[in-house]
């Protein structure tokens, strides 16, 4: 049996840590729309949790923007940000390059960052086409 060091999830004074950076991206699987884009320095799989489960809208923004979200199913593409690149300004570059090739409705104006968009649009694209 192969021994795995445990996963340390860092939780101080009552608050977890951020376990790196992070973009996502919904996909629903039956119209295969791009359903929310999200950043966050928490684990994916949790932040997704916390969106279907929070009552909180600034946290559970499926839950609060999301029509029958509950009935659905989705698709969440998690994608590592480059160390010292902006979370925030790579959300933007993601979100205008989205809209750009019409996949959502946004006025998200941001500066190209092609390094970092460029493979996530190649995977959301193959997604969504294995979707269709």
């Amino acid at each position: 049996m192969t021994e795995k060091a445990p996963r340390v999830i860092a939780v101080r004074q009552g608050v977890v840590q951020p376990t790196g950076s992070w973009l996502y991206v919904w996909i629903d699987t039956a119209n295969s729309a791009v359903a929310y884009v999200g950043a966050t320095g928490l684990d994916p799989e949790l932040r997704a949790h916390l969106h279907l489960t929070s009552d909180n809208p600034d946290h559970g923004r499926i839950r609060a923007t999301v029509s029958r979200y509950a009935e659905r199913d989705f698709d969440v593409l998690a994608f590592a940000v480059p160390s010292g690149t902006s979370r925030p300004a790579a959300k933007d570059a993601l979100v205008a390059e989205l809209a750009a090739r019409g996949y959502v409705d946004s006025s998200v104006v941001a500066a190209p960052m092609e390094a970092v968009t460029a493979p996530i649009i190649s995977t959301i694209e193959d997604s969504l086409r294995g979707l269709r």
